[in-house]
């Protein structure tokens, strides 16, 4: 049976109250003393939202635990036994980055793909060009325009380009976004995300460039390198995921891939994503408990 870990609680917090109403309401939990803190951990992964924010009502006394079995002042959505799966748009609200990802893409991906969104697509590129040159990432940086770094992973060629990373965002990013607070994925989409970004320049050199693969497969080091150092249940991925990405990798990198789609595959930005992604699990694995 695999616990995870939802909030940390001192060793003097009675949680006999909580327990207690946990248990009538039938959610499986248990709570146990890890470096000298009560954890509290369920086995669903499901209920984890709806359960933080319960508890953080809880804290700020927006909400109170009954002392009989009446109902309390708020009831969380979705905490009891047998439960149905919340809907998409619920699990959507409670990953609010990895929403806000998908959705950057596809107005980048318009960006790409239209007449009126080519107008704009230079602001967002790597390097800003026109119509006969490139004008040389320095001067640019040097100008302020520093979201160059960054901005490059929202633009899609294609609509197969758009889901192909979508869907492995909204499958790897929703269990990094739970585990390491918004804030904290955040910073790690920022900061893979530009590693990618340089790593594609320095191989390619001058060339427009783009797509979110770069930050996936940052998802895919991450979670390879951190179920070796600090097993979590919210990144227990099958092994045989990780090895079709890994695989999936290799054939691009021999060109195969670039016969059937249109331009090429950005290789480099998917290899420093990876190597990017491994060495922030390598130096964070232990900070994020959730």
């Amino acid at each position: 049976m695999n616990w995870i870990a939802v909030k940390y609680f001192s060793l003097d917090h009675d949680l006999s109250a909580l327990s207690r109403y946990l248990h009538e309401r039938g959610l499986e939990h248990r709570i146990t003393e890890e470096n000298a803190q009560q954890c509290l951990a369920v086995t669903d992964a499901a209920v984890i939202p709806a359960l933080q924010d319960f508890l953080q009502q809880l804290e700020d006394g927006r909400a109170q635990l009954p002392s009989t079995t009446a109902e309390p002042l708020v009831t969380p959505p979705y905490i009891q036994a047998g439960a149905a799966q919340p809907s998409l748009l619920v699990q959507a609200m409670h990953t609010p980055i990895v929403l806000a990802l998908i959705l950057l893409s596809a107005v980048g991906g318009l960006l790409v793909t239209t007449e009126t969104g080519n107008l704009f697509l230079h602001y967002f590129s790597f390097q800003d060009f026109t119509d006969t040159q490139y004008i040389p990432i320095g001067e640019s940086l040097s100008g302020g325009e520093l979201w160059r770094l960054l901005t490059p992973i929202f633009l899609h060629f294609g609509i197969f380009h758009f889901l192909f990373n979508s869907l492995w965002m909204w499958d790897l990013g929703r269990r990094l976004e739970i585990l390491q607070g918004k804030w904290g994925f955040l910073l790690f989409v920022v900061v893979t995300g530009i590693a990618s970004n340089l790593t594609q320049y320095m191989w390619s050199g001058s060339s427009n460039f783009g797509g979110m693969s770069g930050v996936v497969y940052a998802l895919v080091g991450f979670i390879a390198v951190r179920q070796r150092l600090n097993p979590h249940p919210l990144v227990a991925v099958s092994p045989a995921l990780i090895g079709f990405m890994l695989v999936w990798l290799v054939l691009c990198m021999t060109g195969v891939v670039d016969y059937f789609i249109a331009g090429s595959v950005a290789n480099a930005a998917h290899l420093g994503g990876l190597v990017a992604g491994a060495v922030y699990a390598l130096f964070t694995g232990r900070y994020f408990l959730r």
